[in-house]
C-alpha cells in the first residue's frame, strides 16, 4: 500500500513537471510576440494554474503580469481564482514579496 502511494505520488510529480515543460514555451511565446489573444492567454493561463508546483505557480504569476497589460479586469479575475484555489502558495508569496519592498 505504501508502495502505491508513493509511486502514485511520484507520477503526479512527473505529470506536473511535464505540464510545465508543455505550458513554458507558450508562456514564453506569448509574452515575447505580445500576443493579445485572450482565448490563448486564458487557455495557458488555465493550464498554468493546473501545475501544482512552485514553478508552475509562478510560471503562472509571469502569464498574469503580461495579461494586465491586456485585459486587466479579466487578470484580476484569474488573481482572485489564484487566491481562492492556492491561497497558501499565495499568501507566501505575499509575505515574500513585501519582505522584498
Amino acid at each position: 500500500m505504501d508502495d502505491d502511494i508513493i509511486s502514485l505520488a511520484k507520477d503526479l510529480v512527473n505529470c506536473f513537471e511535464e505540464m510545465y515543460n508543455l505550458c513554458y514555451p507558450e508562456v514564453e511565446k506569448i509574452i515575447k510576440y505580445k500576443i493579445k489573444d485572450i482565448n490563448i492567454i486564458e487557455h495557458t493561463l488555465d493550464n498554468c494554474l493546473d501545475i501544482y508546483t512552485e514553478k508552475g505557480f509562478y510560471l503562472f504569476l509571469k502569464l498574469l503580469s503580461y495579461y494586465r497589460t491586456v485585459n486587466l479586469e479579466n487578470a484580476k479575475e484569474y488573481l482572485d481564482i489564484l487566491k481562492e484555489q492556492r491561497k497558501e502558495e499565495y499568501d507566501e508569496f505575499v509575505k515574500k514579496y513585501k519582505k522584498i519592498k
